[in-house]
């Protein structure tokens, strides 16, 4: 992908490719960077006119590119404290705000998170099972994929903004205590996983997207974390009005 504007352009055509390939029974394609001879798509997406469109962001630039395409937006808490995702956020209204013929069928304006949850009764039986070990391994590598492969085109300086941590964390120096304090990662109690859950809610995130099993974590402890998420903390968020009703958000698809 050429690291200038061609690589929108590209970006969108792949784009659009994709939503005639979910919409059409059959589909040809020519351009100079797609070839497709006509052929039958199967299987078919389940939903109609097609399932809701996303875009995982890491720039206020993009964030605002898929509001104001009409789609929804993917962010990774793992790069960034969740103060810096809420000025994302605002960006991305701004964009949603210009949006006049979505790329989709259908605007989709809703914002996921994506980040590390693991819930316990004892965090310092947590610690003695390898959690904090499992969260420094999975940011190293995070950290080394994100350099060599994602922010290879950028600057140094461009790479910082995009992911303060990026270089202490390649080197082995992560300061956990960076991450759970700015609630780049949500790891505690139910009750402290809640208060973090909240805080996502305050800088505009609809839906988090929950990586539980990461690491060196026991399987036991990963199935515990998710029956304390279903049982002490889903609870606690319907009660505030958090439960997700996808044909009212989407018109049935």
């Amino acid at each position: 992908m050429p690291a200038d504007d061609r690589s929108r352009e590209l970006w969108q055509e792949a784009f659009e490719f994709v939503i005639a390939a979910w919409t059409n029974e059959k589909l040809s394609w020519k351009s100079p960077s797609i070839d497709f001879p006509e052929r039958f798509i199967t299987p078919r997406p389940y939903q109609d006119p097609h399932p809701p469109a996303w875009l995982a962001t890491a720039s206020e630039t993009s964030a605002f590119n898929a509001g104001r395409l009409g789609l929804g937006l993917l962010f990774f808490a793992l790069m960034q404290p969740v103060s810096k995702m809420a000025e994302h956020i605002a960006t991305y209204r701004r964009g949603q705000a210009e949006c006049i013929t979505p790329l989709p069928a259908f605007a989709n304006d809703r914002v996921g998170a994506y980040t590390l949850v693991h819930c316990t009764d004892d965090p310092e039986e947590a610690a003695r099972y390898g959690l904090w070990d499992s969260v420094r391994w999975w940011y190293q590598n995070l950290a080394e994929f994100t350099l060599e492969w994602e922010l290879a085109h950028l600057s140094a300086e461009e790479k910082a903004q995009v992911f303060p941590l990026l270089e202490p964390t390649i080197r082995g120096d992560i300061d956990i205590r960076s991450y759970t304090e700015q609630d780049m990662v949500i790891i505690g109690t139910p009750e402290e996983c809640l208060e973090k859950i909240l805080r996502y809610e305050q800088a505009g995130v609809d839906q988090l997207l929950c990586y539980t099993q990461f690491g060196t974590l026991p399987h036991e402890k990963v199935l515990r974390s998710i029956e304390l998420l279903g049982t002490k903390v889903i609870p606690e968020l319907e009660k505030r009005g958090h439960r997700v009703d996808y044909e009212k958000l989407f018109g049935g698809v």
